[in-house]
This record gives structure tokens, C-alpha cells and sequence, in this order.
């Protein structure tokens, strides 16, 4: 017997019909030690976490330790990221102390393939993944427990935190709301007309912007009796490229802007359709598709649109600290099409046909039109532009919006029916609200978060009072403007996106094994809170990680 063990019971009920009946699958539903929730968890000298067993898991652990016994090998599957791998760690530190053989397994798909292959290319646990956990779990734990009491003390009230991401990004939300607070709008005009060839009608605009509207209907007043014909006609075709796949950033803000479903919600169903077998991990920055994905998507796409529908594979840039072995967010079986959250699959399953078909083309025409009246010193010239979608490409997978119409055939000479001319007033615009997709978007941007924590930071801010959602936008509470004020004066290396980006690149830096996790937390830290008043660790030396 063979004992394979992963987090959830989707999962392990997936991986279980693939492995058959030699194989015993468990769960350990979610992790199973934490830092303890009533303390700091952390000494404060030599930065050593001390891990405590989860409410109910060491009974499940216990459960998995009798299986150990009596398996010929116990194979450890849970996810392939930071938080996985915590996972297996603790988990073979449990099984070594009833004589288990343990073997890590990393798979990005569950499908009998994958399954399979992780197996026959068993590994162990990988450390520096572990000690990239021990490190942003440490840093904020201290942050969290340190920057809190002092939020508690000069605001008056409990049922706040500060964090390193979720500080950050609640700065993004009040900074916005203040730009459109402070927001003046200026009105402008524009002279306009409507005019119609063979039936069809277009609007042209007289390309100058004018600050006062009288000067505007004067302009238009002299013109609406003229004679308008065609000066000129250029045209400009253009290739639209077609959209990367998916990675996290991107499935939850566009899934939120497109299906209006919140990204912690998004998330959650993502997870799910992966632990049913349909897509492939959905924690990822990383946009390659392996090959044999590739060609099965091509043929796909040849056999159902045609060979003209047939893109070429890109090699897209990943970030710099994106994990190799990881894929983008992709179908595992393109015949295969789950009964929960078809919406979200779907999205998914076009994005991924769309991003390996042939790029769109289209026509942009730009017609000048001149203007000539007796109320006229001399001509002037309006303009008239077009769009038009010449070859849909993979916008017949993926609707794209054409910011424009097409143009009635219009040539050189041509006389014009003027329907209407009138004076368009305009005004500045104010910076639109964040919608948790923009702002998903606007941290990724920035360097800051990663894939496994946008959700849960969007989650947080909500959960804490700090923002509420108004339509689909984020509005910072009154909450929400105290604690980012006071964060900013306090503690403003916290609230620094620079910095925070840094933070994230050193952090990363511990996961590739280019760094000492406790040196990087210390310095980190002290950096965080010497401007605030606040003592830093002093250092010790120390081994390992304490466990309960």
C-alpha cells in the first residue's frame, strides 16, 4: 500500500480514481501548525517561529502517522508553491518519527499524466521554499503584532491591523478617493457635425478645443449653412495581437471586471476546478504553456475555425522571480467541461484558445473634410475617423470592444448631406475608483503582493472596515482614511510602494536560495519600524524552526 497525501478532499477524491487502489489518498484539510494565534509565536532574538498544531489537525496528523506505518511509501502532494510546500515540511518532520519513507511530488495539473509523472519523479522537500515561508510569514507576524497595539492605542479602538501588503494597498484606495475629492472639472467645446452619405450617417469633429462656448457656436453658426465635400482619404491597417493567458493577477481582475465576481470568489472557484482535474494551478506569474498544451490548443483551433484562425506560439516574458515548472492558468482537457463554475472555466477556456490564434486585423480611415462657407474668411477642415474589424482573428474566441464605427465609402470629391452641426460640450474627468480588478492590477503593477495573496488582501481590507465595495468600485471608510493617515505619518517605510516592492524582491530572493530568511526578515523589519518608535530585534544566533 502507498499513501498519498495533499490538503483538500476535492483533491484527494480527484487523485485518488487516477492512482486506483493501491494507493490510500488523505487530506489534511488546509495546513496543519501555524504560528499560535494568542502570541507572537517568534523570539524576538533569534527570529525562530515557534509552530503550533492547528485546532483539530493533530488528530488528522495522527490519523496519516497510523496509515505511514503500514505504507510502503508515503508520497506528499500538495500544492507547488510556498504555502505547499510549509505543508510537506511539516508533515515529513511528523511522519520521520514513526520510521515513514517520505517523497515530495510536484504536479501543476491534476490529470492521470501529471499524477503520474510526479510519482516516477519523486522528490524531497524543498527548503528554500520553506524558508521563503518561514520569512514572510515571520515578517508579518511581527509587523502585524508590533505596528496593531500601536494603531489600538492612538486610534481608540480594537479590530485593526497594519500589513505588509494590506497597508500598501489600502494607501492605493485612500489616495485615489482623495484625487477625485480634490478633483476640478474643466469644461471645454468642440464643434461637431453629423453628416450622411448613401443613407449612412457619421459624426466629424472640428479639431480644435475651445475654453469658451461662445467662440464654439460662433464657429459652428458660420459653418451650418457650407458646403461640406472630401478632402482627403487615408487609411491604416493594423495586427492586434492576441491576449496572454491567464496567471492570477489577470484571471481575478478580469473575471471580476467581466463577470462582476469578487476576486477572493474568483479564486475559490479557480482552486476548486483544479482540484477537480479542469485547469491547471491557479497561483501563477508565470505565462508558459507546455508544448503538448500548445498542440493540442493549435489542432483545436484548426479543426473548429479553420488554418487561417491558427496563430504562432510567443514567448512571453514571466517575471523575473516566476517559478520555471510553472504554467499559465490553462484547460487541462479542452473535451472536458465541469458543472461548477462554468462561468469562471469558460473565461478560462477562451483566454487560452484566443491567446494561440492569429492576430486580429484591422482598419483604422481617417477622412479630412472640408468645410467651406461665404461666413468664412477661408476653408477649415473637420474630421471624420473610422474603424473597422477586417479579419476578427481571435477576437471570434475573445470579444474585443472597437473604439470606433466604420465609415461609409467615402472617397476624394465627395459631396456631403449635413444633417446637424452643434456645439459638444466636455469636461475633465475625475480618476475613476478602484474596482478590486483595477487594484489587483495597479499591486501587480507595482511589485507588490503575489499571486497567493491578492485575494486574501482585497478580502482583508473589506473584512476590516477599511474599504467598502459601492457598485463595483472600492471606497475608502472613514476607518480606512485613519488608518492609512496614520500609517503614513508613523510609519511611512510600510507605506512605501518602492519599498514594499523591495521587500517582495528580497523575500522572493530567499525562494531561489540567494539569501539568509532570517538576516532579510531582521533587516526588513527594523527598517519597517525604526521610524516608529519601536524596538527591532536583537539578534542571536539559532537553528531551525521551533514546533509544537
Amino acid at each position: 500500500m502507498f499513501l498519498f497525501v495533499v490538503e483538500s478532499p476535492t483533491k484527494a477524491k480527484t487523485i485518488s480514481k487516477i492512482l486506483g487502489r493501491e494507493f490510500v489518498v488523505k487530506a489534511t484539510l488546509g495546513h496543519i501548525k501555524d504560528l499560535p494565534s494568542e502570541e507572537l509565536g517568534v523570539d524576538e532574538e533569534t527570529l525562530t517561529p515557534r509552530y503550533v498544531f492547528l485546532k483539530g489537525k493533530k488528530k488528522i496528523v495522527e490519523e496519516i502517522k497510523r496509515l505511514a506505518k503500514r505504507a510502503e511509501l508515503v508520497y506528499i502532494g500538495t500544492d507547488p508553491d510556498r504555502e505547499g510546500e510549509a505543508i510537506a515540511y511539516f508533515l515529513k518532520r511528523e511522519l520521520s518519527k514513526v520510521g515513514a519513507k517520505v517523497k515530495r511530488v510536484v504536479f501543476y495539473e491534476i490529470t492521470e499524466r501529471a499524477i503520474k509523472e510526479a510519482v516516477e519523479n519523486a522528490g524531497d522537500v524543498n527548503m528554500n521554499l520553506v524558508r521563503s515561508q518561514f520569512a514572510r510569514r515571520v515578517l508579518d507576524r511581527l509587523i502585524g503584532y508590533k505596528i496593531s497595539p500601536v494603531l489600538w492605542r492612538e486610534l481608540g479602538t480594537g479590530n485593526l491591523s497594519a500589513g505588509r501588503v494590506q497597508s500598501p494597498a489600502l494607501r492605493l484606495v485612500v489616495e485615489r478617493e482623495r484625487e477625485i475629492e480634490n478633483f476640478k472639472p474643466k469644461r471645454y467645446y468642440y464643434v461637431k457635425a453629423i453628416l450622411e452619405k448613401e443613407g449612412k450617417r457619421f459624426e466629424a469633429v472640428y479639431d480644435y478645443r475651445y475654453e469658451n462656448p461662445s467662440d464654439a457656436k460662433d464657429i459652428a453658426d458660420r459653418i451650418r449653412d457650407g458646403l461640406f465635400s472630401v478632402a482627403s482619404v487615408t487609411a491604416k491597417r493594423e495586427k492586434v495581437k492576441p491576449p496572454k493567458p491567464f496567471v492570477t493577477s489577470t484571471l481575478q481582475s478580469e473575471g471580476s471586471s467581466k463577470l462582476g465576481i469578487p476576486p477572493e470568489r474568483i479564486q475559490s472557484i479557480a482552486q476548486r476546478l483544479y482540484e477537480e482535474g479542469f485547469i491547471t494551478y491557479p497561483r501563477t506569474d508565470s505565462y508558459r504553456m507546455s508544448e503538448e498544451a500548445v498542440r493540442s490548443i493549435l489542432k483545436f483551433i484548426e479543426e473548429n475555425y479553420g488554418k487561417s484562425y491558427v496563430g504562432k506560439p510567443r514567448k512571453l516574458k514571466d517575471p523575473r522571480a516566476s517559478q520555471g515548472a510553472h504554467e499559465c492558468i490553462r484547460p487541462t482537457d479542452l473535451k472536458k467541461r465541469p458543472s461548477y463554475g462554468v462561468e469562471v472555466y469558460d473565461l478560462i477556456f477562451k483566454r487560452t484558445v484566443a491567446s494561440l490564434m492569429a492576430d486580429a486585423l484591422l482598419e483604422r480611415k481617417k477622412v479630412e473634410i472640408e468645410v467651406s462657407s461665404p461666413n468664412l474668411k477661408r476653408p477649415i477642415r473637420m474630421v471624420a475617423k473610422g474603424l473597422e474589424l477586417v479579419f476578427d482573428g481571435w477576437t471570434r474566441v475573445y470579444p474585443y470592444e472597437l473604439e470606433g464605427e466604420p465609415l461609409p465609402p467615402l472617397e476624394e470629391g465627395d459631396q456631403l448631406k449635413v444633417i446637424k452641426v452643434f456645439v459638444e460640450e466636455k469636461r475633465t474627468q475625475p480618476p475613476s475608483r478602484y474596482t478590486e480588478g483595477a487594484l489587483v492590477k495597479a499591486l501587480e503593477k507595482l511589485g507588490i503582493g503575489r499571486p497567493s495573496t491578492y485575494a486574501v488582501i482585497l478580502k482583508t481590507l473589506k473584512e476590516r472596515g477599511y474599504v467598502e465595495v459601492v457598485g463595483r468600485s472600492l471606497k475608502p471608510t472613514e476607518k480606512g482614511f485613519q488608518v492609512a493617515d496614520f500609517l503614513k505619518e508613523k510609519f511611512p517605510v510600510l507605506m512605501d510602494y518602492k519599498f514594499t516592492a523591495r521587500m517582495e524582491r528580497e523575500l522572493d530572493e530567499i525562494e531561489e536560495g540567494r539569501r539568509d530568511w532570517r538576516e532579510v526578515v531582521r533587516r526588513l523589519f527594523k527598517e519597517v519600524v525604526a521610524q516608529g518608535g519601536l524596538e527591532p530585534p536583537t539578534p542571536r544566533f539559532s537553528a531551525g524552526c521551533s514546533t509544537n
